[in-house]
């Protein structure tokens, strides 16, 4: 008699430990799925942040082109405007 509760009693703890590793992997699982969903949104949130960070360095780099324009055209405005003051300055320190 004492045999047959001990396989009985060995019986249920082994289903016991069974039904024991079941659950807590459902468990693993259930917190693995919620972590990789919580980096999935986390990269995607960085994803869109450097897409918008790249938008704003090229709007960036047309300020700065257009910029550059301006500069090279008031330079030249301003060679100009040296050559004519330079010809009447000699207008006047020849007379």
């Amino acid at each position: 008699m004492n045999i047959e509760m001990s396989l009985l009693f060995g019986a249920i703890g082994a289903l016991l430990g069974v039904i024991g590793v079941i659950v807590t992997m459902k468990k693993d699982s259930k917190n693995q799925g919620a972590v990789e969903a919580s980096i999935s949104s986390k990269v995607d949130y960085i994803a869109r942040g450097v897409d918008d960070i790249r938008l704003d360095l090229k709007d960036q780099a047309r300020k700065i082109e257009a910029h550059n324009e301006r500069l090279v055209r008031v330079e030249e405005s301003a060679k100009q405007a040296h050559k004519r003051i330079d010809k009447v300055e000699g207008i006047t320190h020849e007379n």
